[in-house]
Formats: C-alpha cells, structure tokens, sequence
C-alpha cells in the first residue's frame, strides 16, 4: 500500500493529550543534555583559527535538541547504564549541523535561525569545508564507542541524508511531484536522522532486533511529523518567530506537502501562485494569496492530519516496552512537536 493510501485509510482519532510538559520531558534528560551542550562546544573548539572561529560562531546559535533528547529518552527506556549515550548524541547534533551548514549553502540562504547564516559570513567554499569537517568530527568521536554497528548506521544515515538532498536539488523547481515521491524525500532528508536517534541508543543497550525496529519506526514517524510540521509553519508561522520570510521554501524552489496536496487536489489557483513565486526566483509576491488559497481548498488541515497520523503511529511503536518515565514522555513527544510554532 502506498503512504498515500494508506494515510487516507486512517481513521483520523485525535492524539491522547500528552501526560507529560515539555519541562518534565527534558527534566529527564537535563544534565546529560547539559553534558551533551559542554561536548558540543568543547569538540568545536580548534587549534585551527578558522575552523575555531566558524566553530564558535556556530556553537553560539543554539538549537532545539531535539535530536540529543530523543537519543537520552529511548537510552532510558531501553535500561542503558554507560556513558556513550551522551557522545552518541552529541554525534547526532554534530551530523544534524552539518546539514544545516550544506543546506543553507545550496539554498544560498542569508539567514539560519534569526541570524547571518554561516556561508553568508564566510562564503561558500570554506563553509562547505567546514560541513565537512563536521561530518568527519562526527565519526572521529564515534569511534570512541567501540562498536562497529554504532559506525555502520551513522554511515547508513549519512548516506541516505546526502540522498536525499542531491534528489531535492535534482528535483527544485518541481511542482508536478507526487505525495509519495514528497514523503520518500522527507524521509531520506529528515526522518532517517531521528530513526537512528532512537535505534543508536537500542544498539548500545544491546536490545534484540524488534525492539531496535520499534526504536528506529518511532523515530521515522517523528521525523516524518516534525517536517510536515515544517512545511506547515512555512506558511502559517511567524517570521520573526521562524527566523525567515514566509514560504521561503517555495521561494527556494522547493515545493513542500501543503502546495503538492492543493496542486494535487485540483486547485488551478494554487498551481498558478506556486509557479508565479517559483519562478520568480524568490523575488515575487503571491505568497499571502497563497497561504489563503492553502486553507480554502483545505490543504494546510491536511497536513496538519498527516503530520498527527505519523505522530499515533510513532506512538503505537513504543508498545514494545514496558511503561515508565522515558516511555510517558516518548509518548508525549510527538503532541509537543506537531503543535510546536517554530
């Protein structure tokens, strides 16, 4: 069954109320995340001036952690005792970056988070350099767990994020996508990181194989809700919140799920004011026309209900392990992410 079919056969039940506040979930995971922040800077730190100095500048613009949280949470739920969850997540954050540094470089972004984006500061050439750097940090520390599994998946997932991005560039300017070509692409991108987020810290548990799939499925379905959510707030958001023009991905060329679902769903206006702004190259209006025309034809509640069918299925997932702390608040992640403004 294609995602398409297959989330049009959902029933549509709304999310339980998570039981948990965002408060208590990272209360769970506080000082390792604090250990996991004094990592983050100590291994960006460098004896090189420039990478010592870009290594600050990044270092200094913060993030939601998510990544490194949801890594510390299912380490709980799966009983780990040691102290590679912490290195394992400061990894992930490390590889997270470095996709945010190559993109805004292809994307030819100014800003990242309500400041001047890294290739804006330094150009081009040194910023992809320093991508690279991180990608190769990242490994380097990994290694200091000791498992050739551990390595095997952060390749594997490297791997299919670098997929991902060269078939969206491949595929910018493209309005004629289908949903599941969209969902395959934000998958590779975007979900495959938190799958193995959540799967890493079954590996050093040492888990058994359904318990490492449940762990990995979890994280695939965040991640899956987390940009849904993304490409809503690109329309619905505030850009001072945001830290970015509104639909600034169609003004990049990338046509997410609101405008494929409204194209797809018949709407001439929607297809018109899409291509208006993606050919335009970013310089043309149209985009509050469009953010009405979303809603009218019903498009941003449709990815609103994807976004919460990946979030039940994720949930679903964590049956597999018995109730506690990590487990409760797993399961309050996913209403916390959906309803997120930023």
């Amino acid at each position: 069954m294609s995602r398409a079919a297959s989330f049009l056969s959902h029933s549509g039940r709304a999310l339980t109320e998570p039981s948990v506040s965002p408060d208590d979930i990272v209360g769970l995971v506080a000082p390792r995340l604090a250990e996991v922040e004094r990592l983050f800077l100590e291994n960006l730190a460098s004896p090189v001036s420039i990478v010592d100095e870009i290594g600050s500048f990044v270092g200094q613009g913060g993030g939601k952690r998510v990544r490194p949280t949801l890594h510390l949470l299912a380490a709980d739920l799966c009983g780990y005792d040691g102290a590679h969850d912490v290195l394992l997540a400061t990894v992930l954050e490390f590889i997270h970056s470095a996709t945010l540094i190559h993109d805004d470089v292809i994307d030819a972004a100014a800003t990242r988070r309500g400041r001047p984006s890294v290739n804006h500061g330094w150009g081009n050439t040194i910023t992809v350099l320093f991508g690279d750097y991180l990608y190769a940090k990242a490994m380097e520390m990994a290694l200091r767990a000791g498992s050739l599994r551990v390595m095997d998946r952060l390749a594997w997932i490297t791997l299919r994020m670098t997929e991902g991005e060269m078939i969206q560039t491949r595929l910018a300017g493209r309005l004629d996508l289908s949903i599941d070509e969209y969902m395959d692409l934000i998958e590779r991108k975007t979900a495959v990181l938190f799958g193995g987020c959540c799967e890493l810290a079954g590996i050093l548990a040492g888990v058994d194989e359904t318990a490492e799939r449940a762990l990995r499925q979890y994280g695939v379905h965040i991640g899956l809700a987390f940009q849904i959510v993304d490409d809503i707030l690109d329309f619905t958001g505030d850009p001072v919140i945001l830290g970015k023009p509104t639909a600034s991905d169609l003004r990049e060329g990338k046509a997410t799920l609101p405008v494929l679902d409204a194209i797809q769903s018949g709407s001439a206006n929607a297809r018109a004011l899409a291509a208006s702004i993606v050919g335009s190259g970013g310089n043309g209006d149209g985009g509050a026309e469009l953010i009405a025309v979303l809603h009218e034809c019903g498009a941003l509640d449709r990815a609103q209900a994807r976004a919460r069918f990946h979030a039940e299925l994720a949930i679903r997932e964590l049956d597999a392990f018995p109730d506690g702390k990590a487990r409760r608040a797993l399961a309050g992640v996913p209403d916390l992410l959906i309803s997120r403004n930023r």
